[in-house]
């Protein structure tokens, strides 16, 4: 289940100018997706990708899906009045729309999130797959499908709105998201050399993940594009995605520039109340500022004592060197 008491962002937030949109839905970061040694996150997994309940939903399938292709406007238009869809990376976007009275309606779908307690409560059937709703009382509701169960992955529809009962649109366009999925609507033939293809969980061999978390380290994919590794007070995290990048790519002020034999990366050092440190490179550019990166991530409890930028770096020009070029 979404975490209700984490921190919430805008739906959508992820390449979107937010200063141009209404007010909208806001979702939760899952708990586990900073740190999955201090929640209670997806189950571990020798297999990072399990059997889809319906081969239209295999993830290298869902990994070729544009979630933006995935709305339908006859559909939308039976709710209000359908605005232009807005990209959030590889597997998110949104639809600022209006309802039949100009009224706010935001509609997020996300393809290929991690639904961990989502598919142990799931007590609901919706096109023919598995069905979970949580709500927001007054602003949100989530309605989940379940695609496949280990790991446990689906697709949720977000409302945001305010007027009325959230989840009615919700399952509408949740259940118009499926049968464009299982039709192959917005599949496309990915560029040469692009990030959303990769599984992150299979790209370190053994002995890099071993050096970066230990020879016992468990698994945990996250979603389409995100891979922790997890051992005994350490841990290193892969995440692939689609983003806004900022100019002379100063992602904070506080970065470092790192060289990874040939490849240009920035390291950032977080010595917080959980230290980790992070190396983040540009893969691929895209047109209006956007770009495919690559982060890595590696972590642990303060009483862990290990160079977490050493391991970051190291476990980094593995990445490099088996990320296909363009």
């Amino acid at each position: 289940m979404l975490a209700l008491c984490a921190v919430l962002v805008p739906a959508g937030c992820a390449g979107a100018d937010l200063k141009k949109q209404p007010p909208q839905a806001r979702s939760t970061i899952p708990a586990n997706a900073e740190n999955v040694t201090r929640s209670s996150g997806p189950t571990p997994t020798d297999v990072p990708s399990g059997e889809a309940v319906d081969p239209a939903f295999a993830v290298e399938k869902l990994r070729l899906i544009d979630p933006c292709k995935l709305f339908d406007h006859d559909v939308l238009a039976k709710l209000g009045k359908p605005a232009n869809e807005d990209g959030g990376g590889f597997s998110r976007c949104s639809n600022f729309m209006k309802d039949k009275n100009g009224k706010d309606l935001a509609i997020t779908v996300e393809v290929g999130q991690t639904l961990t307690s989502e598919v142990r409560n799931a007590d609901k059937q919706l096109a023919g797959l598995k069905s979970y709703e949580q709500t927001l009382e007054g602003s949100a509701c989530f309605v989940s499908v379940i695609t496949q169960e280990k790991p446990p992955l689906g697709i949720t529809v977000q409302i945001g709105y305010k007027e009325g009962d959230a989840c009615a649109p919700g399952r509408t366009v949740a259940e118009s998201v499926v049968k464009a999925v299982k039709a192959r609507t917005g599949a496309f033939t990915p560029a040469k050399g692009s990030l959303v293809t990769l599984d992150p969980c299979t790209l370190p061999d053994s002995a890099a993940v071993s050096a970066a978390a230990g020879a016992s380290a468990r698994v945990y994919p996250y979603g389409l594009h995100n891979c922790s590794w997890v051992g005994d007070g350490e841990e290193m995290t892969v995440d692939l995605r689609q983003t806004f990048v900022p100019k002379n790519d100063k992602f904070d002020d506080k970065q470092t520039d790192v060289d990874l034999g040939g490849t240009k990366a920035y390291q950032l050092d977080n010595p917080g109340a959980y230290p980790s440190c992070s190396v983040r490179w540009v893969q691929r550019r895209l047109a209006d500022d956007d770009a495919e990166i690559v982060e890595v991530k590696s972590a642990g409890p303060k009483k862990s004592e290990f160079d977490r930028c050493a391991r970051a770096v190291a476990f980094s020009k593995v990445l490099v060197a088996k990320i296909p070029k363009g």
